[in-house]
C-alpha cells in the first residue's frame, strides 16, 4: 500500500460476514477523511505496528479507500481587498456592502477566493454596476490586474 495521508471509509459492498475485534471496530470509527493517519494513529492510542497492521487490514478488506486531497489554489485577501478599491471607485462607498453580500451568498468566509469561482466572483460584481460604461472599466481594471500575478 503506497503512503497516504488521508483514508475514508469505504462503502460496505463486502460479501460475507466481517468481523473486527473492539480495537478494531474503534479504530475503523475514527478513520476520517479530514484527519491525517497520523492524528488517528495518535487518537487510537495503539502501538505504531499494530496500527499499521490494522489499517493495512482495513484496506486490503476494502473497508477503508485512500483520499487525495486536492490542492485548491486561492486568490489572497489581498487580491480581495483590490477588487474592493476598484469597485469602490466605480460604485461608491457602497462597495464593501455589496462584497460582503456577493462573499456570503458564494459562502466565501474566509476573503481568500478559489480560483474556480473568480468567474463568478466577477459576474455578480459587474452585475451591480448599473453603468455600461463603469462595467466595461471595472473589467478592464481587474484583468490588468489580473495580468500582473
Amino acid at each position: 500500500m503506497a503512503k497516504f495521508k488521508y483514508f475514508k471509509k469505504a462503502g460496505l459492498n463486502i460479501d460475507g460476514d466481517i468481523t473486527l475485534s473492539s480495537q478494531e471496530f474503534r479504530l475503523l470509527s475514527l478513520i476520517d477523511e479530514n484527519k491525517e493517519i497520523g492524528l488517528i494513529a495518535r487518537e487510537s492510542g495503539m502501538d505504531l505496528d499494530d496500527f499499521k497492521r490494522h489499517i493495512s487490514k482495513f484496506y486490503k478488506m476494502g473497508l477503508i479507500i485512500p483520499v487525495v486531497k486536492q490542492i485548491i489554489r486561492r486568490y489572497s485577501p489581498d487580491f480581495l481587498q483590490e477588487l474592493i478599491v476598484i469597485l469602490t471607485y466605480h460604485v461608491g462607498p457602497i462597495a464593501t456592502i455589496i462584497m460582503a453580500d456577493i462573499l456570503s451568498d458564494m459562502n466565501i468566509r474566509d476573503k481568500q477566493i478559489p480560483e474556480e469561482d473568480l468567474g463568478k466572483l466577477l459576474f455578480k460584481i459587474t452585475d451591480e454596476i448599473s453603468d455600461i460604461n463603469q462595467k466595461i472599466e471595472f473589467n478592464n481594471e481587474v484583468k490588468n490586474r489580473l495580468l500582473r500575478t
